[in-house]
């Protein structure tokens, strides 16, 4: 308290003089002095003792500086695209199915009366009787009404019932309608088919392309030659040549007829390509020009025993010994008989004593004769073709005979010898000028085989928008 009484008059004159400078710092703030002219302002320099000059900026200074860099802007999305415009015609496909006429099928998609009858009469004219027939497909283009009361406008109508052959019928600017007929080019083309062994060869071959009547010829050609129980893997390659007919628009008219093959069985391959020597028979045969035919059937039908063989005996109708120049095989009555090889059928009709006879040409060195038949088999006449194991005929018992029975006969250079007895590999050869023309054949489709387009194989049909056709009558 004494200290304090002390010092009372210290702190009172402290907190006079504090008040006085704040009335007076307030009082200043309110009444600035006026400002003086800039030629009455003395501006005196600043200098600093000692000044040095800075030193120099160095690649150093820069250490760790990113610099300025600009914020990328954001793109601006896209416009969105317009809405396209709804079309006004549409293609539709539909089928005939049972008791379908053009009329009904066009009533079903409410097309008008009157256009109904005009299309019908300009199919019909050009179609000229022909009958449409059921599971056919009639393409159509259409244009939608326009407005709530109308009915859909048929622009055009086409069937095809044959690739090469397309009947149209349009409408014209004058709102009435015209058919035409086309007609599309048909040429050959060759294509190739490469595959691996899966399920059946035959199977194989048919899902990477090949028609199956194609590669069942294929397999019957190695059947000479491959041990298909032993030799034939999963997984082993094949390849196919085909020689397709195709209209000017690239529909096919034929699948592809067999011109050569190829399978490749480990250590070997197995090649075959077709050829017709000049006078011959067409068939099969190897690289080297060997027939791929190795033997002939030694007894031309099943179910059959031998009854007089080759040889001298004594004849049961004319009672004396005479050369008997054949091999005589008992059967009943209508057992087919079968084409010993493949050859041309030089006869057919009745011969003597013979009866009803049918003669063939495998080679100009090699024939067979089929005697005593009862009828012939289908399509069987002079200068067709046969293949080995082909129908050719049905046992009977014409001409000399004393009941059903087959007569073989088995011709080497015109003369008949023992059929029996043909022990060779019965493997016919290309020769003289047939081999100059085989020999430039095989290097064709030798080539062909390697480099030749590949197939396309065939996808279900794509439909406009990827819907399914719309089938007439409702199904």
């Amino acid at each position: 308290m004494a200290l304090l009484g002390l010092f009372r008059p210290v702190l009172f004159a402290a907190a006079t003089i504090g008040l006085t400078l704040g009335i007076l710092v307030v009082l200043d703030q309110q009444n600035p002095p006026a400002p003086q002219p800039a030629s009455q302002v003395a501006v005196k320099p600043i200098v600093l003792a000692n000044a040095e000059p800075p030193p120099p900026i160095t690649a150093a200074d820069f250490k760790g500086f990113q610099g300025f860099q600009a914020r990328p802007s954001q793109p601006e999305p896209p416009p969105a695209d317009p809405e396209p415009p709804a079309s006004d015609r549409y293609d539709l496909t539909l089928r005939i199915e049972k008791g379908d006429t053009i009329d009904k099928i066009l009533a079903d998609i409410d097309v008008g009366e009157a256009d109904r009858k005009q299309i019908d009469r300009a199919l019909q004219a050009i179609l000229k009787k022909r009958r449409i027939a059921r599971g056919e497909e009639i393409r159509l283009e259409i244009q939608t009404p326009t407005g709530p009361s109308d009915t859909p406008t048929v622009l055009s109508l086409s069937i095809r019932p044959q690739p090469e052959r397309e009947f149209i019928v349009k409408r014209q600017d004058d709102g009435k309608y015209g058919g035409e007929e086309k007609i599309y080019r048909v040429s050959p083309r060759i294509v190739r088919v490469q595959g691996e062994r899966s399920g059946s060869l035959e199977q194989s071959g048919v899902a990477a392309g090949a028609p199956s009547a194609a590669m069942t010829e294929f397999i019957r050609a190695l059947a000479y030659d491959v041990d298909f129980q032993r030799e034939l893997k999963v997984g082993m390659k094949f390849t196919v040549l085909l020689e397709q007919l195709v209209t000017s628009d690239g529909k096919v008219t034929h699948p592809g007829h067999l011109l050569a093959g190829e399978l490749a069985l480990g250590k070997r391959t197995v090649t075959v390509i077709r050829f017709r020597p000049q006078g011959g028979a067409e068939q099969f045969y190897n690289a080297r020009g060997e027939s791929v035919v190795r033997s002939f059937l030694r007894t031309p039908m099943d179910a059959s025993k031998v009854t007089s063989r080759f040889g001298m005996r004594e004849h049961p109708i004319l009672g004396y010994s005479a050369m008997h120049t054949g091999v005589d095989f008992g059967a009943p009555s209508g057992t087919p008989i079968l084409a010993a090889g493949a050859g041309k059928v030089v006869m057919a009709g009745y011969n003597g004593g013979y009866g009803l006879f049918v003669k063939l040409a495998h080679t100009r060195e090699i024939g067979t004769g089929y005697g005593h038949m009862s009828r012939l088999g289908p399509g069987i006449k002079p200068g067709i073709t046969v293949r080995q194991g082909q129908v050719i005929g049905f046992v009977g018992s014409t001409g000399m005979s004393t009941g059903p029975h087959l007569h073989y006969e088995f011709y080497r250079g015109g003369r008949a010898v023992n059929p029996l007895a043909q022990k060779f590999a019965m493997q016919a050869s290309v020769g003289g000028k047939d081999l100059t023309r085989f020999k430039a054949l095989a290097s064709q489709y030798l080539a062909q085989l390697k480099n030749a387009p590949k197939i396309p194989v065939s996808k279900p049909e794509a439909k406009r928008g990827g819907t399914v056709p719309q089938i007439a009558g409702g199904d």
